[in-house]
């Protein structure tokens, strides 16, 4: 069972609420799949234990939205802002951050909030000279609500934490990792509270992270933290690129080993159900790419492609998911970046990251779909040996902050 999370605009303009869409997809899958491939009872009930495991969890993932993440309470703000996270202090964040968001100051529909270490940010200016470009500084819930109600363009939102004097650029701390953690945590109450519609993440470390003593290590595992819930999908977005992973950031061997059909056929179903929104082109079809390279005479180097990847799509295929492949790499993206798919699925992160990156070097952002707002960042590290030097490149966090404008009005979630 997936689930599709949409913000319906409604007849009272005072009202938005989320439509729950259950799709029961994944069981007819595993049954043809039983059943075409002639597997016996013990691989079938496997096959249906893995997908009553996705369907609780997909039930906790409705609990919790319908229960707790959508925004308390109508606020006619809320389209206005965007909120930035700042990430990890000791890199590159706040120099960028300071950088991109004096970039809007001429347009005059660029409405940001920023949530981190004001102690951090007035020392980089410092140190870099540069100007603070916020005409609001919110240290509570009640300034935050006066500045967002009184329409201030660029609020910055919350205390200093940092001992500024023992501070040191490219330098991890619990100190650090604490702040980082603290200003994702208050960006996404902002949205909750109905004060902002999309978030903007810088990258975290998680070294800092460890050190201040939390489990997670990523944006992505705090998000789901923050959400409660496992199920989040991340898509490199770049230029006409749509690129979901079978996996999430996983060892090479151990991405591999998760190239199963179920798998496949689990996150086939979970993108068609994300792509059915307004923000695809859903006339095209969802690419799957191959693991391994194909010989010049059009046979595969290994088995993967015949025993899981090929038999996956055929199965979702005759569920009406417009999927096609297994696609080598040379024919895959040649014919995504003339946009012919409306996304594509990758075996490996690597592989996904690399397209990414090389298809759109300065605008490649990462989306978090399954959220009920949604999050884009650049797709970036945190830059820790450049950091405080003054030479960091803002235009991969002006690419997620303007992708996450045009998100703000955004009529469809996922």
């Amino acid at each position: 069972m997936t689930v599709k999370i949409l913000f319906v605009e409604t007849s009272e303009p005072a009202v938005e609420f989320l439509i729950i869409e259950i799709v029961v997809l994944p069981f007819l899958a595993v049954i043809h799949s039983a059943v075409y491939h002639g597997n016996d009872s013990v691989e079938l009930l496997d096959l249906l234990n893995r997908l009553f495991v996705i369907v609780e969890t997909h039930s906790q993932i409705v609990s919790h939205v319908v229960g707790h993440s959508y925004p308390k309470r109508y606020n006619p703000h809320m389209k206005r802002y965007s909120v930035i996270s700042m990430g990890e202090p000791a890199g590159t964040s706040p120099e960028i951050i300071i950088r991109a968001v004096s970039s809007y100051v001429d347009d005059p529909s660029a409405f940001l909030i920023v949530t981190g270490d004001e102690g951090i940010f007035r020392k980089t200016a410092k140190d870099l000279s540069l100007v603070l470009p916020f005409s609001f500084y919110a240290d509570d819930k009640a300034s935050l609500e006066e500045a967002v109600g009184n329409g201030e363009q660029f609020i910055f939102y919350q205390s200093s934490s940092i001992d500024t004097d023992s501070f040191s650029y490219g330098t991890v701390s619990a100190d650090t990792g604490y702040a980082a953690f603290r200003s994702l945590e208050s960006a996404v109450a902002i949205i909750q509270n109905g004060q902002a519609r999309s978030l903007v993440t810088c990258p975290v470390s998680g070294d800092s992270l460890a050190a201040a003593g939390y489990a997670e290590r990523s944006v992505f595992e705090l998000l789901s933290r923050f959400a409660s819930t496992d199920r989040l999908s991340n898509m490199l977005s770049s230029g006409p690129l749509n690129i979901f992973g079978l996996s999430h950031r996983r060892a090479i061997r151990k991405a591999i080993e998760s190239v199963k059909r179920e798998n496949i056929i689990s996150a086939l179903v979970e993108i068609d159900s994300i792509t059915s929104t307004s923000y695809f082109d859903r006339s095209k079809p969802i690419g799957v790419a191959a693991l391994n390279p194909i010989r010049p005479d059009g046979t595969w180097t290994d088995t993967d492609e015949e025993k899981a990847i090929g038999p996956a799509v055929e199965i979702v295929r005759n569920l009406g998911i417009n999927a096609e492949g297994p696609l080598s790499s040379e024919v895959l993206y040649s014919r995504g970046m003339h946009g012919e798919f409306s996304s594509i699925l990758v075996m490996t992160a690597g592989e996904g990251f690399a397209a990414a990156s090389a298809a759109s070097p300065d605008k490649a952002v990462v989306i978090t779909w399954g959220l009920p707002f949604m999050r884009v960042g650049p797709l970036m590290e945190t830059e820790l040996p450049i950091a405080g030097k003054g030479i960091a490149d803002m235009r991969k966090l002006r690419a997620a902050i303007d992708k996450a404008l045009l998100f703000r009005a955004a009529s469809f979630m996922a």
